[in-house]
């Protein structure tokens, strides 16, 4: 009877690895990315070709300041 178990016992824990690697991806903080970033002091709204963080938008065109504090995110 334990030989019969083994397979079933080992699928168990296959699919226990599988959901806690798919919980800890959950929970860990995902970092806001967007595509359009607004400076709103200007209006001035920067695009990409691809979803970026807030860190990569560098600086406002106009008012030549850090990004970090002036932007907000285009849906």
């Amino acid at each position: 009877m334990d030989s019969e178990l083994k397979p079933l016992k080992a699928a168990f824990e296959a699919i226990r690895d599988i959901a806690m690697k798919a919980l800890s991806q959950i929970d860990q903080p995902h970092e806001e990315r967007s595509m359009r970033w607004k400076f709103k002091e200007c209006q001035y709204i920067k695009h990409f070709t691809k979803p970026v963080p807030l860190e990569t938008t560098g600086r406002c065109p106009d008012v030549k300041v850090p990004s970090s504090d002036l932007l907000c995110e285009v849906n």
